[in-house]
C-alpha cells in the first residue's frame, strides 16, 4: 500500500528545549517524549529512536515480538546511560512505534504518547495512555473529563529506561486506502481535543500539511509542552514519501525547514529543561520588594494564596507560601503533613517532591498528594516497576 508522511516537532511556548524525538522513515514511524530535566530528556528520547534506528532489520511484521524486544533493547540502553552517570539518573522516555507492511499495521507503546487511527471518518485513540489517572480512569475512580484537569495527569506509570525490563503493548490493526495514522507526544493530545484532531485528520489535504495544522492549534492552545506530530496517509497515487533523515550528536543543534521537518529528528533547539526555579525567584524577589515597601497586605496576599507540596522530616507536605529561602527569609508555613513518606516514592518523584511541586490551590495540592499516595501503594511500583517523572505543567 502507498504511504506518504507528514511530521513537524516544535518546542512550544512554554519549555525552553525540545526532548521529543521522532523517525518518519516508511515503513517505520517513531514518536518518543523524554523526561528527566536539564538534558536528560532529550538524551533518553534520542537513545530510543537511535536504538530503534539501529535495530530496523531486526523488525518482522510478522513477529510483533520483534517490536517488543526492539523497545526492551531501548530501554536496557537508557537504563545503562543513566545508572552510569549520575547527571541523568532518572532520566526516561515514552515511545511509540508503527510498522507498516502493506495492509497490516503494528504498534508497540509505553508511555502517553499516542497513536490515532482515522478510519472511515472516525477517529479512534488505538494506544492506552501509561499515566496515574489513565489507570484511575480504567479503574472507575476517577472519570474523563476530572482526568482532563486533574493537576497529576502527567505522571506516567511506565516509561523506558526508569527500570531494567518495561512491560510493552502490542496490537496490529488492517488497514484501508483512505486511513491516515497520527503518532504524537502528550504535547499535542494535551491541548487539542480529539475532536479537533478529527477535523484537521478529516479536512486537511496532505500530510505534511495535516501534521503542520495540528502542530499550530496545539500553539494556539498554549503550548505547554513539546509539541510532535507523524501523520501517515495510506492509499492514493505515487509510491512511498518520506523527506530526508536529520541526525545529531548529542547536543549538537540542528535548525530545520519546518516545510521538510521529517526523517530522524533528536530537537529544535537543545537547551536545558524548563524549570519552576525562575519563577519562583522572581515571585520571592517581588514579595521582598513589596515587604521593603511597605506592601505588607499584598505580600500577605501573594504567601496566602500560593500552595506547594514538598517534604518535612521524611513525610510529604501540604505548604502554604512558595518553596525555599530568598535573602534568609522563609516564604512558606507547614499546612498540613501528610501520610505519605517521602522514601515510598521512585528515587526521582521524591527529588521532585523536595523541591516543591507547586499547585495553584488548596484543592490541588490535596489531589496531589492523592496522587503521591497512589503512586506510594501502586501494585506495579510494589513489584519493582517504578512509575516515570511527571511533566510539570
Amino acid at each position: 500500500m502507498n504511504v506518504s508522511v507528514g511530521a513537524r516537532t516544535d518546542v512550544g511556548r512554554v519549555r525552553e528545549g525540545n526532548e521529543d524525538s521522532y523517525l518518519a522513515d516508511a515503513p517505520l514511524f517513531v514518536v518518543a517524549d523524554g523526561m528527566g530535566g536539564h538534558l536528560a530528556g532529550d538524551i533518553a528520547s534520542a537513545t530510543a529512536v537511535e536504538v530503534i534506528k539501529e535495530r530496523t532489520g531486526d523488525l518482522r511484521p510478522d513477529d510483533p515480538e520483534t517490536l517488543a524486544a526492539t523497545l526492551k533493547e531501548a530501554n536496557r540502553a537508557i537504563w545503562s546511560k543513566a545508572d552510569t552517570d549520575p547527571n541523568v539518573r532518572g532520566m526516561g522516555t515514552t515511545c511509540t512505534l508503527a510498522l507498516v507492511d502493506g495492509e497490516t499495521l503494528q504498534i508497540a507503546h509505553v508511555g502517553d504518547s499516542r497513536a490515532y487511527l482515522f478510519h472511515a471518518n472516525e477517529l479512534r485513540q488505538v494506544t492506552e495512555d501509561h499515566t496515574l489517572v489513565g489507570r484511575m480512569v480504567r479503574e472507575g475512580r476517577l472519570s474523563t473529563e476530572d482526568a482532563e484537569r486533574h493537576p497529576q495527569r502527567s505522571i506516567i506509570t511506565r516509561a523506558l529506561g526508569v527500570d531494567e525490563d518495561v512491560d510493552v503493548d502490542l496490537m496490529t490493526f488492517e488497514l484501508s486506502d483512505g486511513d491516515r495514522l497520527l503518532i504524537c507526544s502528550d504535547g499535542l493530545s494535551s491541548m487539542i481535543s480529539a475532536d479537533q484532531i478529527a477535523g484537521v485528520l478529516a479536512g486537511t489535504g496532505g500530510a505534511q500539511a495535516a501534521a503542520e495544522q495540528l502542530v499550530e492549534l496545539a500553539n494556539e492552545a498554549g503550548g505547554e509542552d513539546n509539541i510532535t506530530a507523524v501523520v501517515v496517509d495510506f492509499g492514493g497515487e505515487g509510491g512511498a514519501t518520506t523527506a530526508s533523515e536529520h541526525r545529531s550528536d548529542l547536543g549538537e543543534r540542528i535548525h530545520t525547514d519546518p516545510a521538510a521537518d521529517t526523517g530522524y529528528h533528536r530537537a529544535v533547539e537543545i537547551a536545558p529543561k524548563a524549570r519552576r526555579w525562575p519563577r519562583v525567584v522572581l515571585t520571592s524577589l517581588l514579595i521582598l520588594a513589596l515587604l521593603g515597601a511597605g506592601g505588607y497586605f499584598a505580600a500577605r496576599y501573594t504567601l496566602d494564596n500560593s500552595w506547594f507540596v514538598g517534604v518535612e522530616d521524611g513525610t510529604v507536605t501540604i505548604y502554604r507560601g512558595i518553596p525555599g529561602k530568598v535573602a534568609g527569609f522563609t516564604l512558606n508555613e507547614t499546612h498540613q503533613r501528610t501520610d505519605v513518606e517521602l522514601d515510598a516514592l521512585p528515587a526521582f518523584k521524591r527529588d521532585e517532591v523536595a523541591e516543591g511541586i507547586e499547585v495553584g490551590s488548596l484543592e490541588e495540592a490535596e489531589q496531589t498528594v492523592d496522587g503521591l499516595k497512589t503512586l506510594a501503594k501502586d501494585n506495579d511500583f510494589q513489584t519493582g516497576v517504578r512509575p516515570a517523572t511527571a511533566r510539570p505543567y
